[in-house]
């Protein structure tokens, strides 16, 4: 922290409102308690902790997407008038030229089956739309739906209630969901991808009359079916899928033997249902990205971390690549958002 701006604007608000001078030594003892406090109380607050966990994570998922202009937290400092607007989390702009300004809400509802929330109250839709507007921007709401791990991104004035709010299920935010315009895709690739873990030949034994074997690892490979994946790129994207996506490791690796001679042992990752298309879906990018960020945030349930380590671009090979390659054949999906199907904005 080379420069503790917001540090030192906390520290001059407690003395402010307290009459006391900032460089009084005594005003930082009493700030450090303070401050020792606050921060109990807000590692306390699960529905704080997720919130901003949420928050984090919505900006790093654009981020490694790579698909927009300028990306910047919108929400900190004053704004006035105070009553009539309310700053959203992000701005962003497009590279099209198209500027949102995203407000992110975090959605658990333990019920798989009752994925709806009462997003915004009538007063609090207008005055992020006053903001919104008097910038020049449109708003848009990004929510996560987190029992799920699912990510939308929604335009809050297509569903205005008859109250004059918001309320939305996972259903209608998936069909109206604009996140594509961010470079989420649905992947597709063919079944299975295999990690093959080779054996050195020099320092492995035969297979004795037991099946035993004492064996050494001398490398390992990628493939997809029965293609090996040798280019770094591919490798990078091909692990993403096996680590992040929605196919399944299968129970028992297959050992590949030559005689009495342990070559390999290959670990097996397939959809959850076969397919005879040709190729399988994966998942979309958001919800690989929320799988990583996951790993990295939340132990047995609970926030652990704020933020995982950012990952800038990590799927523009991957958006690049389009149809992919021999070794790793790509089927990309850009779903773009149904506005006009009839309903009431709740998907009943």
């Amino acid at each position: 922290m080379d420069k503790p701006f917001e540090l030192l604007a906390e520290l001059g608000k407690f003395s402010r409102e307290r009459r006391i001078s900032l460089r009084d030594p005594k005003t930082i003892a009493e700030f450090l308690r303070h401050t020792s406090g606050e921060v109990q109380r807000a590692t306390s607050n699960e529905a704080l902790l997720h919130g901003h966990r949420t928050e984090a994570m919505f900006e790093s998922l654009i981020l490694s997407l790579g698909q927009f202009q300028l990306l910047k937290a919108e929400d900190g400092g004053r704004c006035f008038p105070e009553d009539r607007y309310v700053v959203p989390d992000f701005r962003i702009v497009l590279r099209d030229g198209a500027h949102w300004l995203v407000e992110v809400k975090n959605v658990y509802e333990p019920d798989p089956s009752q994925q709806h929330r009462r997003l915004l109250s009538r007063r609090y839709l207008e005055k992020l739309d006053s903001y919104a507007k008097a910038t020049g921007a449109e708003l848009k709401i990004a929510v996560y739906w987190a029992r799920w791990s699912i990510w939308t991104l929604v335009s809050p004035g297509r569903l205005i209630g008859t109250d004059g709010g918001v309320d939305l299920d996972m259903g209608t935010a998936i069909r109206v969901n604009e996140l594509s315009a961010l470079g989420d895709r649905t992947i597709g690739t063919r079944p299975p991808l295999r990690l093959r873990v080779l054996m050195d030949p020099q320092r492995t034994s035969t297979i004795d009359a037991q099946g035993n074997v004492s064996a050494t690892i001398g490398g390992t490979a990628l493939y997809c079916e029965d293609q090996e994946i040798t280019d770094p790129n591919e490798q990078e994207i091909a692990w993403v899928f096996i680590q992040h996506g929605d196919w399944l490791e299968d129970e028992a690796p297959e050992a590949i033997i030559d005689h009495n001679r342990l070559l390999a042992i290959d670990f097996r990752w397939n959809p959850v249902e076969p397919t005879e298309q040709g190729f399988a879906l994966v998942g979309t990018l958001s919800n690989m990205f929320a799988r990583y960020y996951a790993q990295h945030t939340i132990e047995s349930g609970e926030v652990v971390q704020l933020r995982a380590p950012l990952r800038p671009n990590w799927f523009k090979p991957l958006l690049d690549m389009g149809g992919g390659s021999r070794s790793l054949p790509l089927w990309q999906f850009s779903l773009q958002p149904n506005f006009e199907t009839s309903g009431d904005g709740h998907g009943k």
